[in-house]
């Protein structure tokens, strides 16, 4: 996840603490991204480190070794060295303590004891990627499915790319990714593995469609497990040990030593005066303001993990059942919060797919929108005066996809999910981080809780397509970074 749109998970839930929410929230943005997990060709090979790194050869008669084998097929150098070199570049660039001048054969792992050099991890990972690719392309090409114009887009796209990074670094491009693959990869070599890995992606998203579902597939998923489809209403007033920790007091000849408190007590304490007073008739978020608590008035999608999730979705809860919890971020215990639960159904709405651009003040927010009304009033333009203007999220223009119920704080979600939205509808929205410029392109064809039925058959599928996988790597594997 990048740094804004990890900004604005966090920024746009609110007072929203739960971490397996979050964690949801991911595990989504992730599987409807993609589920077959393939290294990214642009966005980590075409950097200049990587081509001044290598010395370009021949490498003709490596490239044909063979490297690898998967379930008893035999894969090339190239092959594998198109993962590997991906995933090379990829971890120089996140990597500062690696020596891109070294082979990684001589650098220590140390993020698991299974590999003892980066070498390692990224040759047994270069060739899992490998297998997923080619099987998964495989099955694609079994079931008739040829990715048509997605196969075309991502390859034409990806060479254009090659093509003009190659000659801003002053080479042609079949010099240039034999410069970037130590001469291991040619250009058919690479457009062959780019081709296939683009084919398993485009079948992977068409696996992953709650489109290519029937409705008994949809069904049986959701009737095995509702909870995971389901979203439950609540309220919460969460009490922060931090705001009642005290810190150790050395003894004085007239005051006694006083003990560090982490202050868990006396915000477990607040919360059961908090919750004493609601069942007394007094609400949540009058207490808020008279008890110093954060109040959320929300809805939350299934997640494992949280006591508070637990409980919300225990079958057993009826309206108004309240309780004081364990309050915790990504597993973190924060202090105690009282919970009032109001009611729980399946995730019947539609996700959404919007831009915004977040200003500080009205008046920056009026001249954005009114620049974007005096322009040629799309998309990309909006997107475009994002990348300007925007505090957050800008790079990405604005995007955010499948917003979904209980996402967002109030103010934006209303915007997003009023009725009578259209695409390409336009706005300005208050929060408490700022004013939103608003732009609507769509609403998703199916309901959220078939999205994610889609989702958890084509992770069953992904599976058991890789199950049984036997690989082992062969002689070949000396010519990768030596």
């Amino acid at each position: 996840m990048s740094a804004s749109r990890e900004k604005k998970t966090r920024q746009e839930r609110g007072s929203d603490f739960v971490s397996a929410k979050d964690l949801k929230a991911r595990e989504e943005q992730r599987a409807n991204r993609r589920t077959t997990v393939i290294f990214t060709v642009c966005a980590v090979l075409f950097v200049a480190a990587v081509v001044a790194m290598f010395l370009w050869n021949s490498g003709v008669f490596q490239r044909k070794a063979a490297a690898a084998s998967v379930n008893g097929q035999n894969y090339s150098v190239s092959d594998v060295a198109y993962y590997y070199y991906n995933g090379r570049a990829n971890a120089l660039n996140s990597n500062t303590d690696l020596d891109s001048n070294s082979s990684l054969r001589t650098q220590e792992y140390t993020a698991s004891e299974d590999y003892a050099t980066w070498y390692d991890y990224l040759a047994d990972q270069s060739v899992r990627y490998l297998a997923t690719a080619q099987l998964t392309a495989k099955a694609a090409k079994d079931a008739g499915f040829t990715g048509g114009s997605e196969v075309e887009d991502t390859v034409s796209e990806t060479m254009d790319s090659l093509k003009s990074s190659a000659a801003s670094q002053g080479y042609d491009v079949g010099n240039y990714i034999k410069a970037i693959f130590n001469g291991l990869v040619s250009r058919s070599d690479f457009e062959n593995s780019l081709r296939t890995a683009a084919l398993a992606e485009a079948y992977t998203n068409y696996k992953a469609d709650a489109a290519n579902y029937s409705d008994d597939e949809l069904n049986a998923a959701y009737d095995a497990d509702p909870n995971t489809y389901s979203m439950v209403s609540y309220e919460s007033l969460a009490f922060v040990n931090s705001n009642y920790a005290t810190e150790a007091v050395e003894a004085t000849e007239t005051t006694p030593a006083v003990e560090a408190d982490d202050g868990s007590a006396a915000a477990k304490a607040a919360a059961e005066d908090a919750l004493a007073a609601y069942r007394e008739g007094k609400s949540l978020e009058h207490l808020a303001g008279e008890l110093n608590g954060s109040y959320t008035n929300t809805s939350t999608l299934y997640g494992s993990g949280s006591d508070m999730l637990e409980w919300l979705f225990d079958d057993a809860r009826k309206d108004g059942d309240s309780a004081v919890l364990d309050y915790s971020y990504y597993g973190y215990s924060m202090g105690s919060v009282v919970v009032v639960f109001h009611g729980k159904e399946r995730a019947d709405f539609h996700a959404v797919n919007v831009r915004h651009i977040l200003v500080e003040d009205e008046a920056t927010a009026n001249d954005v929108l009114a620049q974007y009304q005096a322009g040629e009033q799309t998309e990309e333009a909006f997107a475009a005066l994002a990348q300007e203007y925007s505090t957050d999220n800008a790079d990405n223009g604005g995007l955010f996809e499948n917003v979904y119920v209980g996402q967002m704080v109030k103010p934006f979600e209303n915007w997003c999910f009023d009725a009578a939205r259209q695409p390409g509808d336009t706005g300005i929205v208050q929060t408490d981080y700022g004013y939103h410029v608003m732009y609507f392109i769509s609403t998703n064809d199916a309901a959220y809780w078939q999205q994610m039925a889609a989702t958890k058959l084509a992770n069953d599928w992904a599976q058991s397509l890789s199950e049984g996988i036997e690989t082992s790597l062969l002689d070949g594997m000396k010519y990768i970074d030596r």
